[in-house]
């Protein structure tokens, strides 16, 4: 017996068979269903037909009819549909997504009133419930998981491995302990950012860099140290995490105070070719992608840019904080 639905073809033999007058037994053991389906199926295609002389009518079965009910039916299924594509709260929130690049529930903690939750939004849009709004229009949609692979772990050759990192900053517990990577140009561009990602609050903090080599960084760095001061530097950065790439092969440089010639940080390296393990500063390169794509020259990017894009990400609204910003939640923990 097989619990599936009946297909158009067996609906068609089930036409011819009533014509030739078999039995409902038959039909059922025929098609390997049970003879209450095909009462129900009998049922579900009566229409009525008239006879030649058309003075009267009667009840037959029509395969056409009962695949046409069936196919409605299905159309009617599931759950009901809370607002409709004209509704105003659903303007407001796509409103938001596309002149703000923000994502839908980043779009909800910037409305007063939510008439639905997330998961329901995101439903409307997988099933073109929106005019105008697919999964291509949001800022990213989401990936199917790809298995993880297994890859040799071997120690940095040149610097602290991410395995001599204390516990407590894998627990997120302190404020100060940053990731740190790259965001490249395109190729005929050597200008870069260097994107630096703190572990708790999630504050972004973007640089600008002429090229991708090790100098580039460490004038980043000092430059940064001397704006804000050393003793503040020391006590905001207390550690930094990178990948191996080439630009943060000067790891003592980067340690070293360009004021004092002391330490003015920690610099830990993670394995090659995990970059989950900064999994927050990669996540955060999605967000900067949103306003320079790959293959813009970031170059052409002035500064005053680049600040706008690091405001933006530093006021975004965060389901992890209930809706406050990274800059709010930094001064939350940091009072």
């Amino acid at each position: 017996m097989h619990m599936k639905h009946l297909t158009e073809r067996e609906r068609f033999y089930i036409e011819k068979a009533l014509k030739k007058k078999l039995p409902v037994k038959q039909i059922a053991k025929d098609l390997g269903k049970n003879e209450s389906t095909i009462y129900r199926e009998i049922k579900r295609g009566q229409t009525l037909q008239r006879l030649n002389n058309w003075s009267e009518e009667k009840l037959v079965y029509a395969y056409d009819s009962a695949q046409r009910v069936y196919k409605e039916n299905s159309r009617k299924k599931g759950r009901k549909k809370k607002l409709s594509s004209d509704d105003t709260f659903l303007k407001e929130v796509f409103t938001i997504v596309k002149n703000k690049k923000y994502s839908i529930e980043g779009a909800l903690y910037r409305l007063p009133e939510r008439k639905v939750c997330i998961k329901t939004l995101y439903n409307y849009v997988h099933c073109g419930y929106i005019d105008s709004v697919t999964l291509c229009s949001l800022p990213y949609a989401r990936k199917k998981k790809k298995a993880k692979q297994k890859v040799a772990k071997r120690k940095y050759s040149k610097g602290r491995s991410i395995e001599e990192r204390p516990a407590y900053i894998n627990d997120r517990s302190v404020y100060g302990h940053w990731e740190m990577d790259t965001v490249y140009s395109s190729h005929d561009d050597k200008a870069c950012l260097l994107v630096l990602t703190e572990r708790k609050s999630r504050e972004e903090l973007l640089i600008k860099m002429k090229d991708r080599t090790a100098q580039s960084v460490i004038t980043a760095l000092d430059q940064l140290e001397r704006k804000i001061g050393a003793p503040a530097f020391r006590k905001k950065f207390l550690s930094i995490t990178c990948d191996n790439g080439v630009e943060f092969s000067d790891w003592k440089r980067i340690e070293r105070s360009c004021r004092n010639k002391g330490k003015r940080t920690v610099t830990y390296f993670c394995h090659p070719y995990c970059s989950g393990e900064r999994g927050t500063n990669e996540n955060m390169n999605r967000m900067v992608r949103r306003w320079i794509p790959k293959g813009d020259d970031i170059g052409l990017y002035s500064g005053n840019e680049i600040k706008q894009i690091q405001d933006w990400i530093n006021s975004y609204p965060r389901k992890l904080f209930k809706g406050l910003s990274a800059i709010e939640y930094r001064d939350k923990i940091c009072l």
